[in-house]
Order: structure tokens, then C-alpha cells, then sequence
């Protein structure tokens, strides 16, 4: 059962959403503080999954609450409502708020926002993990591209496009803006997945604030070395394989959609490891289970963490907001018949109710899916093959290509897997530019 807290200093609000609430009948207990000391109080005393707080209220507004809510119950995920006037205070809301609601809020918006939040919630078993990553404020990025940013917008001639174009280079940073462009504070018709078309959308003010005054980028982590890659070489990577999938969708001739989604999907791919370059302790324990079995990563993060940087990287896009295709190929890009388990799974646990229901198949929730990542060529397929193409051991032709990492019971089961000959000869040449 989800817990959710309203908070809200005024009462005929309160009044409002008790009586609009009161016909809802989806299994979720709902409870309302008139301050943010109260709502505190509450928290003390009973777990909730979601807080939503509005922005203005007399001695501890809504940043200020959700800001003791990060530190003091980082697993919860937290929700600003504020009125449109509030642009200002709304980006000092950026380091602690997950999602971000206007007013007057649509009951079903607020509720698909909550629903999709906790469902990402759902990937982790581990309650330690969980709440480390709700509770970060900021991943690791390379300096130099926090330097470059810096100094384009303290130029006389500043470019936003140039800017954009700085910040489409870095997972950390994109990842950022696209959680604010796509908030619900801005009301955009349809998702951005685009740094570089947010960060024109966001305009040059918007992006002075996001990144001189909450200051995402950070230094290089000292515990780097810990997983074998710097940030640097993980941006390398990531791009990589974001290159490489928008090829293979090219190929496929995918919709530009797919093929966008592929692109940035594979640029976010190993997020999560950024996350755990800030666990010292949790990085020593897997190198030295790796050193005791000679196991991969993966395998080592399962056996140490009970989960991978897949499904890190995944919840913490998922409650950033990040379009459900993108977070979809990030948490399952190693693994993607493990998706049809969990299409399965989720659609059991919500068959049985009559509103809200997951984002997966409102009509149907028998095992003839209708879910479209199980029935064609998505982002998911682009990122997985990309993935394990630009990770494979096989030397340049004309030796035979190492499929040792695709799963090829996925790409059988959407008569895909003869493509995979065409799609390395674009690894091939992907590769020999980086040479």
C-alpha cells in the first residue's frame, strides 16, 4: 500500500483534496499536514512512500520541508506543488525535490506522477540502496566540462546553443535538465528526451541557475578507481554506446523517436555507476568479491548488492521523470528478456484495479501481452546490442564477431537475431573513428 503526505498550510486546500480523495479507491492511504513542523512530526512516527508539500507556508516552506525530508528520509520521494509565479523558488527546489507539480493540479496527473515513481521503487529489494540513491543530490561528472560551461556563460558573446551542446557531452548534467524540462511545472505537451532542445527550452537564466548555483558537476570522485573507470572513461563509453544504438535504429529504420530514445538511453545506460562511485565501502566489496571468484561486474554487484547499476541508474531516472521508454533500456540494457518477467509481474500485482493502473497495458492483462517492447525493435533492443557489441572481445575483421553478450533469446523471440552481422559492421566503424 502506497503513503502518501499532503502538506499544505491551507485548510480549505486540505478540505478540498480529503473530499476529492475520498471517492478514490485504489488501496493508497492518504494523510494531510497543515505545516511542515507537523508533517515532520507524522514522519516521525509513521513511514511514508510520497510527500507532497506545496512551495509557500508560513515558518518552513516546501523547499525547506523536502529538504529535512532528503536528509531525514531519503527513501521517500518528494513532491513541490507551486504556483506558476514560483519560477525562482521552484529552481532552489531542484537539489531536493524529485518531481514538480502547478497549480491548480490535475488529480490524474498528480496520481499517474506518484504511481510511476513508487513503480520504479519496486526494482530495488535492497532498502540501503534505495535510500542512497532518493537521496542524491548530485553524480560525478569531468571537470573540464563543468570548466566549459562555466566559461561559455561568463562570455560577453554567451551561445545557448553552445551550451546545449556542452551539456548533451555529460550524463550527469543531462540528466539533470531533462528532470526539470520535463516536470509537470512546465507543462509541456509531449516529453523532451533532447538536452540540447531543453536546454534552449529552459533558456540561458534557467540554465545559470541550474548550474552555477545547485552546482550538479562535481570533481572527479576519489573512489573512481575503486570500479576501474573514471568518470571520464565512463562518459566515453556511454557515448559510445548512445552513438551506436542510434545507428542500429538508423538501420532498422526506426522512427526518429526510437532512434533518439536509443541515443540518449544509451548515453544514461551506465548512470548508475556513477551513484555507486560515491559508496566507497560498497565498491570495496564488490572489486574484492570479483578478486575472489573472478566473476564479472554484474555478477558481482548481484551477489554483493542484490542489484546492479542497471537498476540504480533506472530509479533514479524514474523518479527523476525520464520518459518510461529511456528508464526501460537503462534497467534492463544487460538483461532485456528479464523485462518480460517483470511486464508479467507488474501487470498481475495491478489486474485488479479499476484505476491508476501501471503503464503497461490498460485493456489487457493476460500473458498475451500487448506491451511493445516484447513485440518489436525499441530503444531497449538498440541499447542491449550496442552494449554488448562495444564490450565484445572479438578482434577487427575479418576475425568472427563475439556475440558472447548479446541475449539472443530476446532478439529470436522479435526475429531479429540475423540483424546482428549488419549492426557490427556499424559497431566496426564506430570503433575504427575512436581508433
Amino acid at each position: 500500500m502506497i503513503k502518501i503526505l499532503f502538506v499544505d498550510d491551507q485548510p480549505e486546500i486540505l478540505r478540498g483534496l480529503r473530499r476529492a480523495l475520498a471517492t478514490v479507491d485504489n488501496g493508497w492511504d492518504f494523510k494531510f499536514a497543515p505545516s511542515g513542523e507537523e508533517a515532520l512530526n507524522m514522519m516521525s512516527e509513521s513511514s511514508f512512500d510520497v510527500v507532497i508539500s506545496d512551495m509557500r507556508m508560513p515558518k518552513m516552506d516546501g523547499v525547506e520541508l523536502l529538504n529535512v525530508v532528503m536528509i531525514r528520509y531519503p527513501d521517500t520521494v518528494r513532491i513541490i506543488l507551486s504556483g506558476s509565479s514560483e519560477r525562482e523558488r521552484i529552481m532552489e527546489s531542484v537539489k531536493c525535490a524529485h518531481q514538480f507539480l502547478i497549480k491548480p493540479c490535475n488529480m490524474e496527473t498528480m496520481f499517474s506522477i506518484i504511481e510511476r515513481a513508487c513503480k520504479h521503487q519496486d526494482l530495488f529489494t535492497n532498502k540501503t540502496l534505495k535510500r542512497l540513491v532518493a537521496g542524491a543530490e548530485k553524480l560525478p561528472s569531468p571537470p573540464q566540462l563543468y570548466n566549459s560551461i562555466v566559461s561559455e556563460m561568463q562570455s560577453e558573446d554567451v551561445s545557448i546553443k553552445k551550451v546545449g551542446q556542452i551539456i548533451s557531452q555529460d550524463i550527469s548534467m543531462s540528466a539533470k535538465i531533462l528532470q526539470i524540462v520535463n516536470s509537470a511545472f512546465f507543462g509541456l505537451p509531449q516529453k523532451i528526451i533532447d538536452p540540447q532542445q531543453a536546454s534552449v527550452y529552459l533558456g540561458l537564466d534557467t540554465l545559470k541557475a541550474l548550474v552555477l548555483s545547485i552546482h550538479v558537476f562535481s570533481s572527479c570522485n576519489k573512489n573512481s578507481e575503486l570500479l576501474g573507470c573514471s568518470p571520464e572513461d565512463l562518459q566515453k563509453h556511454s557515448i559510445m554506446v548512445g552513438t551506436l544504438a542510434k545507428d542500429i535504429a538508423r538501420v532498422q529504420r526506426a522512427d526518429a523517436k526510437v532512434a533518439e530514445e536509443s541515443l540518449i538511453a544509451g548515453i544514461f545506460h551506465d548512470i548508475g555507476k556513477l551513484i555507486l562511485l560515491n559508496m566507497a565501502e560498497e565498491c570495496k566489496k564488490i572489486i574484492d568479491y570479483i578478486e575472489m571468484t573472478r566473476c564479472n561486474l554484474l555478477e558481482a554487484e548481484y551477489a554483493v548488492l542484490k542489484t546492479s547499476h542497471a537498476e540504480l541508474g533506472a530509479y533514479l531516472l524514474g523518479v527523476w521523470g525520464i520518459p518510461d521508454n529511456v528508464v526501460e533500456a537503462v534497467a534492463f540494457h544487460h538483461n532485456p528478456s528479464k523485462l518480460h518477467d517483470e511486464v508479467f509481474m507488474m501487470q498481475k500485482e495491478s489486474s485488479n484495479k479499476d484505476i491508476w493502473k501501471l503503464n503497461i497495458d490498460d485493456k489487457d492483462t493476460t500473458r498475451e501481452t500487448n506491451h511493445e517492447s516484447l513485440k518489436g525493435f525499441t530503444a531497449l533492443t538498440a541499447v542491449h546490442v550496442a552494449h554488448a557489441l562495444i564490450m565484445q572481445q572479438g578482434g577487427p575483421p575479418p576475425s568472427t564477431p563475439d556475440f558472447s553478450n548479446v541475449d539472443m533469446g530476446y532478439l529470436e523471440r522479435l526475429n531479429l537475431a540475423d540483424k546482428l552481422p549488419e549492426w557490427a559492421e556499424c559497431c566496426n566503424k564506430i570503433k575504427g573513428k575512436e581508433e
